[in-house]
């Protein structure tokens, strides 16, 4: 069967997209498996869907929704295929925890909800022999008016599926600059993360699971994007990237018997890792920790579930500043209820810990989470009751609904203090150069921009400035909110 699977397009994004790792997964295992697959990227690629169409002519049709930000472009293609009379699927989080609302809409035949891989190999199956789709687990679909959950799929052994088929992909199209590299990319070594914070979907999504992937089966994909294709950096994109140390022992040993050239980094959570663990990373390429902290306050990361010890926050970064490792430590505010007190904890903490980078988002209730369900069970959250609703709903770089007992001014002027302190720091990261930091994500940014063409490069840079002076102003006009949350120590 020909399969085509869609990455819709985001729009103008403030942070360097990641390729599509999930459609990458499945188109992968679809191929080994018989049938002919091609990846559509709306994100990089300008060509028109009526010459995809036209050209590949897809016998089925998936369209990945991670968010709300991808849901108009995903409505706009899924209407038009469903006009050629071919099956439609959406997958990706948002459809998985928001099946039903997707499925009221005649322009969705299926949704893939949880892992997609062997799900997507057993329904190519049966659209292309025929058979009952009843048995196909990890898929909703509608019948006779009524939507049907099929059974939940388990998880699947990571080392049954195969490496991931890079040539699916127009790799150079995802290189980026960042941290010193010019031809970075995304990699997974990993699926789901252990913890339950309240705030996360990964609870409902990969269910407080992490399954590691094989160490040679993440080298082996390495190598062949260095050899061909000249990566000279990887950011793996697992939520937590070892939570066993004899990985981290087994990656980094991997990495220096095979002679890779190329720097790395990874999202850890505090405390798992120490001096001696960061020293053995970095002869190994790291050059880059990130760690989601959230917050200083210890009320709230009880009320959050985040289970962090923050004494060792302080200790894990100067160690990381000593080896030579850029820290990232990224934090969110506007928590349901957050008071001003618990906002200058986690202000303290941000200006104590003095990391290279410290990234600020705002909360967003995520469907499925225990803060979302929380809000809307207390009438404080409107659930969106259609698609056209949810794509509306804003993502952390804004406010949107502020649930916190701060005011929303507050917590712009917060958010963009710290991302003009990480933009405009001579020596944002560990090589000490100079605003390199700036300049790469200047260069990087231009580069995402001006993939899809003019037209794109003009609305997007427009956007891209707007951003820019939106940072400006609030990180400069309220000197007042400032001086209250004592910014500038």
């Amino acid at each position: 069967m020909r399969v085509l699977l869609i990455n819709p397009s985001v729009g103008y994004y403030t942070r360097a997209l990641s390729n599509p790792l999930g459609l990458l997964s499945i188109a992968t295992y679809l191929k080994r498996n018989g049938h002919e697959v091609r990846i559509y990227d709306r994100c990089v690629d300008k060509t028109a869907l009526s010459r995809v169409m036209k050209e590949f002519n897809p016998q089925i049709a998936g369209v990945s929704v991670m968010s709300s930000r991808g849901l108009k472009d995903a409505v706009k293609i899924s209407k038009t295929i469903k006009k050629a009379e071919i099956p439609v699927i959406w997958g990706g989080q948002l459809p998985s925890m928001q099946a039903e609302l997707v499925l009221e809409n005649d322009f969705v035949d299926f949704v893939s909800f949880g892992e997609g891989e062997i799900t997507w190999k057993e329904l190519s199956d049966v659209l292309t022999a025929g058979g009952s789709i009843d048995d196909i687990d990890g898929i909703a679909y509608k019948k006779n008016g009524k939507i049907i959950f099929n059974k939940c799929r388990p998880f699947s052994d990571l080392a049954d599926m195969p490496v991931s088929d890079w040539s699916l992909l127009d790799v150079p199209k995802y290189m980026q600059n960042y941290l010193g590299c010019k031809k970075m990319m995304y990699i997974y070594s990993s699926k789901g993360c252990p913890c339950r914070c309240a705030f996360c979907s990964n609870v409902n999504f990969h269910k407080s699971t992490h399954r590691k992937r094989p160490n040679e089966y993440v080298i082996a994909e390495i190598k062949y994007l260095i050899q061909n294709h000249g990566l000279d950096g990887v950011f793996f994109s697992d939520e937590l990237w070892c939570i066993k140390r004899s990985d981290m022992l087994d990656f980094c040993r991997r990495v220096k018997e095979e002679k890779l050239d190329f720097s790395w980094g990874v999202q850890l959570r505090v405390g798992i890792f120490g001096e001696e663990d960061f020293k053995i990373m970095y002869d190994a390429g790291c050059r880059w920790v990130f760690f989601g902290v959230e917050t200083g306050s210890p009320e709230m990361l009880d009320e959050i579930h985040k289970e962090i010890n923050l004494n060792k926050l302080k200790p894990s970064v100067d160690a990381m500043k000593k080896i030579g490792i850029t820290s990232i430590c990224s934090y969110i505010v506007g928590f349901p209820d957050e008071t001003e007190k618990q906002l200058k904890e986690t202000v303290k903490l941000i200006n104590e810990t003095d990391a290279n980078l410290m990234p600020v988002y705002h909360f967003t209730p995520l469907p499925g989470t225990e803060l979302y369900n929380k809000m809307v069970k207390a009438n404080r959250y409107k659930e969106p009751n259609s698609l056209k609703e949810l794509s509306k709903v804003v993502a952390t770089e804004s406010v949107g609904k502020n649930l916190s007992a701060v005011p929303s001014r507050d917590l712009r002027v917060i958010r963009s203090w710290y991302h003009w302190k990480g933009f405009t720091n001579k020596t944002a990261y560990s090589s000490g150069k100079s605003f390199e930091f700036a300049k790469q994500t200047i260069i990087s940014g231009l580069h995402s921009i001006s993939l899809k063409g003019p037209v794109s490069f003009l609305v997007n840079g427009f956007a891209a400035l707007y951003e820019f002076l939106y940072v400006f102003w609030y990180s400069h006009a309220y000197p007042s909110i400032i001086e209250k949350y004592e910014l500038r120590k």
